[in-house]
């Protein structure tokens, strides 16, 4: 690293982010500080529980298109240590420890990094507010020792700068666009927007209301509240109400009423 500050680094890197407008713009300033701080490889994810049991992302990085194809045929979201520990923890994940895991299948894994030149690097993550979490990493053949100076200052940096780039991606790309729904003919559309009214049926809903309780608290009739709650469950593309209010809540659009 040249003799720039870290506070100049910090600032410098976060302003180029605030004036990105596009993914491709937000690439362009994370190639540059991946070279800066001499990695081979950098990808900023985005993971979004789309359904309890199902995990979707969107990646913005320059791994070689061959280990994406192969991470997404292998489904390796649900095997990559890295993935799973900045799934629960805001601390570092430093990929050195997934060669030294006992699992066969994380071996496995590993041994497919290896190939890719993907030996050593570090992962961290941010938690957004709609059940998705930001996970920057940077990485390759280099050695990286997180005890050092240096690596300590570009851990700190990251540290830094990912709540600023989660932000600027969710603005880029609002929860809308990233839950498509399909219409009758196969085609994908954002999602609808829901209303003040649906959201707060699906909220009561929620606690455990019935229609009937509903329309007594938020003083509007019966009918009105299962009006409401049926257009909930088609714009969020579900089957049922139950299935709406869970998607609601992982959408993080029934928040906590504090």
């Amino acid at each position: 690293m040249s003799k720039q500050s870290l506070e100049q680094l910090a600032l410098t890197t976060i302003q180029k982010i605030e004036k990105s407008f596009s993914q491709n713009e937000i690439r362009v300033v994370l190639e540059q500080l991946s070279t800066y701080f001499q990695f081979d490889y950098f990808t900023f994810s985005r993971i979004f529980p789309t359904a309890i049991t199902r995990l979707d992302l969107i990646a913005i990085g320059n791994y070689p298109q061959q280990w994406i194809d192969i991470y997404t045929e292998k489904n390796y979201i649900f095997l990559d240590p890295a993935s799973q520990h900045c799934l629960s923890s805001r601390l570092p994940f430093f990929w050195k420890n997934i060669f030294l895991d006992k699992n066969k299948k994380v071996r496995a894994f590993a041994n497919d990094c290896a190939k890719f030149g993907l030996k050593e690097g570090f992962s961290i993550s941010v938690t957004g507010n709609c059940g998705d979490v930001s996970l920057l990493s940077f990485g390759g053949r280099r050695t990286f020792n997180e005890k050092e100076a240096e690596s300590k200052k570009i851990i700190y940096l990251t540290h830094i700068i990912l709540p600023t780039l989660h932000e600027k991606l969710t603005q880029i790309c609002p929860v809308g666009t990233l839950y498509p729904t399909k219409t009758q003919q196969g085609k994908n559309l954002p999602l609808q927007e829901l209303t003040a009214r649906e959201i707060e049926c699906l909220l009561w809903s929620a606690e455990g209301k019935t229609a009937l309780e509903i329309s007594m608290i938020i003083q509007i009739t019966e009918s009105t509240v299962n009006f409401h709650l049926k257009n909930a469950v088609v714009k969020l593309d579900c089957n049922n109400k139950t299935h709406a209010v869970a998607k609601a809540i992982l959408l993080g659009l029934i928040k906590n009423q504090i």
